[in-house]
């Protein structure tokens, strides 16, 4: 779409309409019981990643500040890796289809880009 079509108020696609906007899911560390926050990313998937999830989400009153993004391949039927979540979405927002201030949007990986970045991880699991 060209600018004279957006001057003329006809809008392009939506890219953020059909991404995967996805809960965490709590866990307790087994060492000292603090909470954990995963987000997962599957690849084939674009995905919706909050920027800031630890100002969004609460465990039982208590702040969550262990955040962490697993990548799990349904191809390969396992999980990749597990990363620090705020290194994970440094990794990947010079290819986010889109950035927003509460939002990244991760394009829908292959299992090899997802490999690939657990391999740039310093974090990785």
């Amino acid at each position: 779409m060209g600018l004279l079509d957006r001057l003329r108020g006809k809008k392009g696609p939506d890219v953020w309409e059909d991404a995967a906007k996805l809960p965490p899911r709590f866990y307790r560390a087994q060492d000292d019981d603090h909470p954990i926050g995963m987000y997962l990313l599957h690849e084939n998937r674009k995905t919706m990643l909050p920027r800031h999830p630890q100002t969004m989400y609460q465990v039982s009153g208590e702040n969550v500040f262990d955040w962490r993004l697993l990548l799990v391949s349904n191809e390969a039927g396992d999980l990749l890796a597990t990363l620090d979540y705020f290194e994970a979405l440094d990794l990947l927002e010079p290819d986010a289809l889109a950035t927003g201030a509460s939002f990244v949007l991760a394009p829908a990986l292959t299992t090899a880009q997802l490999r690939d970045l657990a391999a740039r991880s310093y974090s990785a699991q």
